[in-house]
């Protein structure tokens, strides 16, 4: 019976430290009372639980103050946590999902060196739409959605300088070699968190893309359907719901807040 009761208490000591360590995730500091009080635990037992998270550094005291912070402990956790996600494998089943529940073709893509690429593709096994038409490895991020959305929530300065030396040449006559109406699109797509692509790239095909965000609010990546014109436009409205249901989840999964405003560098 004492091995059930030692048990069962340590169950409790193990239970009471993540909900102890999950407190931190809405604010930054407690005092003991303030914890105590939001924890309905009593003090005494909770400052012993404190002392062990102290000594194995998942908790932190200021000494001015008596305030509890996270420690370094959890750093090194979410580092570890961060270095293990892949992208790829994060988004993979997430893409298989909205290529069957759409019956199109699904692209995710990076930015890198001026240039889209293309990451991963799912396709649904009954479409009609053959790969050949569309994104190879690469390709110029002002002539594709996933380019669109990509420079959009990036890094201002290095828009510009990518526009400075870019030579926009139109794939299509729907291809906009403007620049000014090009930062004007850039400015719509931050504004309604989606684009749509008519015939930017290849005629008789047009694509809905949305970012993807990490932790810290910066865009990852982007996510794209791709369909012939007339199926894009028959279901627009639910095309971008299920796309942006998508690129919720896979946000989530890179540890974005969605109540976190996202982030572009001035």
């Amino acid at each position: 019976m004492e091995t059930k009761k030692n048990s069962q208490s340590s169950y409790g000591n193990v239970a009471h430290a993540l909900d102890i360590l999950l407190a931190f995730k809405n604010k930054s500091e407690f005092t003991l009372a303030d914890l105590s009080e939001f924890l309905s635990i009593r003090k005494s037992y909770l400052l012993k639980i404190m002392e062990n998270l102290k000594e194995k550094q998942f908790v932190s005291q200021d000494p001015s103050t008596g305030k509890y912070q996270l420690g370094l402990a959890c750093l090194e956790l979410g580092n570890a946590f961060e270095n293990r996600l892949d992208i790829r494998k994060v988004t993979h089943s997430s893409l298989v999902q909205l290529s069957e529940s759409t019956n199109e073709l699904v692209h995710l893509g990076v930015l890198d060196a001026n240039v889209v690429v293309l990451m991963d593709r799912v396709m649904a096994n009954d479409s009609d739409l053959r790969l050949q038409f569309h994104l190879s490895l690469t390709s110029p991020p002002y002539s594709t959605s996933l380019g669109k959305v990509l420079l959009a929530f990036s890094d201002k300065s290095k828009v510009e300088r990518y526009l400075s030396t870019a030579e926009l040449e139109p794939y299509t006559a729907h291809t906009n070699v403007d620049l000014d109406m090009f930062r004007l699109e850039l400015a719509q797509i931050r504004t309604k968190g989606y684009y749509l692509s008519y015939e930017t790239f290849e005629t008789g095909i047009s694509c809905i893309a949305a970012p993807v965000f990490s932790k810290n609010g910066m865009i990852a990546a982007a996510i794209s359907i791709c369909a012939p014109t007339i199926r894009i436009m028959s279901k627009e409205k639910e095309l971008v719901k299920q796309l942006l249901e998508t690129t919720s989840t896979v946000s989530k999964k890179l540890g974005y807040n969605s109540q976190l405003e996202h982030r572009t560098v001035n």
